[in-house]
């Protein structure tokens, strides 16, 4: 769809991303420098803005390809210029990126709002997400389930690896930025010295996420040590896919209040991945 008078598409750069933020604290959504970065990182991630005649940045979204799997995120057009074409103009070149790149199954989390046009470009509901909350108290005893480490460089090809088949697609450029992070600690679970699970402990948002385990026990390891190395955060949030049944009856048991969201969307064929063993979604589209 063509961008109306006046307006121009162009990739996004570093300068863009004091007015992308500005644009998400404009509805309400949070800015998380990591995420913002992430989407301007070629060759597999794209940033696009719509920008007027003084190059004021009045739209924006982003692509990121994992392989065969593809997140849009990041949809937002300044609400004094919605309902022109911007966002149609902004998906049209977000998807035709991810198909260059190869992807086959595209995904998003969508508002209420944004639902209608996703579902003109084929995108359908893709079943229901979980919001879990675990408040301060929780503590998983550690029985011998996982002996937890702090990741390094290092650890890159290893998490990637264990990670790919589980996620369903290749998170290997977005663990590098979270294993050069020092704010935000990459853990590890290994059960007789092999990868068991990982988590990204992020403060700023007293949030886990990515967390990746093989089972509910391990799991509810990582996020017990998440909440020790947040002593002033009275809960810590995890998003993960509502199929993850034993998931969320093991955080359950640790006093976790659920909140259901229906906002993810997808359109092509199912990737293969392991969704009981998704905890903590974090794809850095922003979406």
């Amino acid at each position: 769809m063509p961008i109306p008078d006046g307006l121009h598409l162009r990739t996004a750069g570093t300068d863009d991303l004091p007015s992308v933020a500005k644009l998400r604290e404009r509805v309400g959504w949070a800015v998380h420098e990591w995420a913002l970065r992430a989407v301007l990182d070629p060759p597999h991630a794209r940033c696009l803005v719509a920008v007027d005649g003084a190059d004021h940045v009045i739209g924006v979204g982003s692509g990121i390809s994992y392989g065969a799997l593809g997140v849009v995120g990041n949809m937002i057009v300044d609400p004094s210029h919605r309902r022109r074409g911007i966002a149609a103009a902004i998906l049209d070149g977000v998807v035709a990126f991810l198909d260059e790149r190869g992807c086959t199954r595209l995904e998003l989390s969508a508002t209420d709002a944004g639902r209608p046009l996703y579902e003109k470009y084929g995108f359908t509901l893709a079943g229901p997400g979980v919001s879990a909350v675990v408040p301060r108290q929780a503590r998983a005893d550690d029985d011998g389930a996982a002996e937890l480490t702090d990741a390094g460089p290092t650890s890159l090809a290893e998490l990637a690896a264990y990670d790919a088949p589980r996620f369903g697609g290749d998170r290997g450029p977005l663990i590098a930025s979270m294993l050069a992070d020092r704010a935000r600690p990459l853990v590890v679970a290994r059960r007789e010295g092999a990868v068991a699970g990982w988590a990204w402990v992020r403060p700023d948002a007293e949030r886990v996420g990515p967390l990746v385990a093989d089972t509910p026990d391990v799991a509810a390891v990582l996020v017990g040590d998440a909440l020790r190395r947040l002593p002033t955060a009275r809960t810590v949030r995890l998003n993960f896919p509502a199929a993850n049944l034993a998931g969320a009856d093991r955080l359950r048991r640790l006093g976790a209040e659920m909140e259901p969201w229906s906002g993810r969307m997808a359109r092509g064929a199912q990737v293969p991945r392991r969704e009981d063993t998704i905890y903590g979604n974090a794809v850095g589209a922003l979406g």
